[in-house]
């Protein structure tokens, strides 16, 4: 179970430190980026593009590579599995509703299965802390 977890961190913190640092420090070129999917909807790279544009990719980018980073370390990696779901699930809900391609929707869903892992193998710790019982309604 412990090497599955370190693989799964492994493999998770190469792809987000890689798409944190293209989102960064690499230029962006739109006929490069169309050309390499080409059965994308048109209205994902005018979205990209927007991203893009406004500067908000950078953000993105800062937490990918942050959370790629966070990953490395033993006493990090829950916490930023946590913190990975709504960002995974931000990245996925955006191929299925607007780039409509089929790799990223599959690549997207193994990322966050994968981060799912993470997360529920480390259940019955996070149960105490999440899910306390209570005497009062609020």
């Amino acid at each position: 179970m412990n090497t599955v977890r370190y693989i799964i961190r492994f493999l998770l913190a190469l792809i987000f430190v890689y798409a944190g640092i293209e989102k960064l420090f690499l230029p962006y070129n739109p006929s490069v980026f169309k050309s390499d999917v080409e059965m994308t909807d048109p209205k994902f790279f005018e979205f990209y593009d927007f991203l893009m544009g406004t500067g908000y990719l950078y953000f993105v980018g800062f937490f990918q590579l942050l959370n790629g980073l966070l990953l490395v370390f033993r006493r990090t990696y829950l916490l930023e599995a946590i913190m990975m779901i709504p960002l995974m699930l931000c990245l996925l809900m955006t191929h299925v509703f607007i780039s409509r391609y089929m790799g990223f929707i599959v690549f997207d869903s193994v990322m966050f299965l994968m981060n799912g892992f993470l997360v529920l193998s480390h259940f019955s710790e996070l149960k105490t802390i999440f899910l306390k019982p209570q005497t009062k309604l609020i």
